[in-house]
């Protein structure tokens, strides 16, 4: 019993990190990130869920499927892995490419920024405070 309720648990999970992956994945925002990222981002979600699929038969009808005779579940590995290394080969690179920010110039009105002058005010008195009351607990 406890091997089904893993078996449950990690096909839960398997479907819903899919899930979240496919949903993210039609987001506009998804469009700003490189092109081997997304790629990678849907071969392991494609995994996730051949993975969580293969499970079902066991967990419905205790019918138990060889992995090896559908490898999908390996393209969640294969995802992780071309994320992995594009960022590997991202980060190597931009490490040997010099900071190339250009230098901001100023221009003559940011040299010469009017401040306003301080006025004077008036110095208002202190009013002397009362003293507080005495309650029977002091």
């Amino acid at each position: 019993m406890t091997l089904k309720l893993l078996f449950w648990a990690i096909t839960l999970v398997d479907v819903a990190i899919a899930v979240i992956i496919f949903v993210s994945a039609l987001s506009s925002r998804m469009l700003d990130i490189p092109l081997w990222y997304r790629i990678g981002l849907l071969i392991t979600a494609f995994g996730f869920t051949v993975q969580g699929c293969l499970n079902l038969p066991y967990l419905l009808f205790n019918v138990i499927l060889m992995a090896q005779e559908l490898p999908f579940w390996i393209l969640k590995d294969v995802g992780i892995g071309i994320i992995s290394i594009y960022y590997f080969y991202h980060t190597m690179h931009k490490a040997d490419k010099p900071d190339k920010t250009p230098a901001r110039k100023k221009s003559a009105v940011a040299k010469k920024t009017l401040v306003a002058k301080k006025i004077p005010t008036a110095k208002k008195t202190p009013t002397p405070r009362t003293p507080r009351k005495k309650t029977s607990t002091q």
